[in-house]
């Protein structure tokens, strides 16, 4: 209890004082809401000790359970917790199990079972239907749920059926659920210059109101990509020539009615990207696509073409052509939070010689309103730039992690 933070605390002495059936804690990223429902779900646990109970730990995949679960769990256990082949572990005598929830038809996982509690990890990144059965399957008497999130756009079901009843209660006067808000700060054991440096490298708007201040259960709005700045984000061809390069790559986004899109990326010796050129061009076949894509090899080399996976018949061609075609990682949020994470830091600058539609779609790529994701309209450079930029850094991310 003396290593946890004020706001820990306070979730604590909910969960043993009050009792929620469901309790949830949204907010920013680091500020600790995990963890406490870590320690909160094992001591939860004990109190079942060699019963033959079951349990439901629930995340996006089963990576990401062992990176956000179980590898604290270990540490606070002192042992190492493997999976069996029902994809449970061994926890004081009770069976803890393991499902990804992400999927439609993931909450089938979950029947057949009376569970005693569940622990439900990023709820924002779990189906509705997984969500709402592992609630039902723990029926056993005194069963708790705990849902740790971070904030989605408004309209989300974990906002709009749990955070939303915030204070709920049974005919019977017991707490139902109650859910507790963090901000970056209430982390209070992050170290000053950590938290500084988060703050100033985080993206401004949407990007800042989630993971500093867990605000954004509102809409996002405006434009994408608030941190571009012409007078600091574009440089000539010219000023290009004293960059030392390290390596070069590309994203490709394929379109006919829209435009398709190659770019062509830069990274220099001090972990600067810089993007080299911008091939756009609507109406056009796979045929003129290959011979951008030959010509781009010609001159930088057998560099990798991170793809859009929609056209897969048009990977296999740039394959068959002995163009390097790998499939992109296409996540919108995440990317998005990537690239402008780069504007913020100035480590991400544009050739503006050698581009013309990101010229445009730079200041026409707006949020929606209503689902909190990007209009697509004004997407086809900036999506290539996305495909390349957050799938090259993937391996990078991994290690700093």
């Amino acid at each position: 209890m003396a290593d946890l933070t004020p706001k820990q605390r306070e979730v604590w002495d909910c969960f043993i004082k009050e009792q929620p059936k469901i309790l949830l804690a949204s907010g920013a990223k680091r500020a600790g809401k995990t963890f406490v429902f870590i320690l909160l779900f094992l001591m939860h646990i004990a109190k079942y000790e060699k019963q033959g109970l079951s349990f439901i730990i629930g995340g996006s995949t089963q990576a990401s359970i062992r990176r956000n679960i179980l590898n604290d769990m270990e540490e606070i256990l002192g042992k190492e917790l493997k999976l069996d082949k029902t994809n449970a572990i061994n926890v004081f005598g009770n069976k803890v199990y393991c499902f990804d929830g992400t999927n439609a038809d993931a909450w089938k996982k979950a029947r057949g079972f009376t569970a005693a509690g569940a622990l439900l990890n990023e709820g924002t990144a779990l189906h509705d239907m997984f969500v709402k059965e592992v609630i039902s399957r723990c029926s056993y008497p005194g069963a708790r749920v705990l849902i740790d999130t971070n904030p989605e756009n408004p309209a989300h079901f974990v906002k709009t059926d749990y955070i939303d009843k915030d204070g709920q209660r049974l005919a019977n006067g017991k707490l139902n659920i109650k859910a507790f808000h963090f901000t970056l700060f209430d982390n209070i054991y992050l170290d000053e210059e950590y938290v500084e440096s988060i703050i100033a490298s985080t993206p401004t708007g949407m990007f800042t109101d989630r993971d500093i201040y867990g605000l954004l259960w509102v809409a996002a709005e405006g434009v994408v990509y608030k941190d571009f700045n012409k007078d600091k984000h574009y440089i000539s061809a010219k000023d290009l020539e004293s960059v030392k390069m390290v390596r070069y790559f590309a994203g490709v986004d394929w379109g006919y009615e829209h435009h398709g899109s190659i770019v062509v990326l830069g990274e220099d010796d001090q972990g600067g990207f810089f993007v080299v050129e911008e091939h756009a061009a609507q109406h056009e076949e796979i045929d003129y696509w290959v011979e951008v894509a030959k010509d781009i090899k010609r001159r930088y080399g057998n560099i990798n073409f991170y793809c859009d996976t929609a056209r897969p018949e048009h990977v296999i061609r740039f394959r068959r052509e002995r163009i390097r075609a790998l499939n992109a990682d296409k996540k919108v949020l995440a990317g998005i939070e990537e690239v402008a994470r780069l504007f913020k830091s100035s480590k991400l600058k544009v050739v503006s010689d050698n581009v013309d539609r990101f010229k445009k779609e730079i200041y026409q790529y707006v949020w929606n309103e209503k689902t909190g994701e990007p209009v697509k309209q004004w997407d086809d450079v900036l999506d290539s730039i996305r495909y390349a930029i957050y799938t090259h850094t993937k391996p990078q991310r991994r290690k700093t992690r």
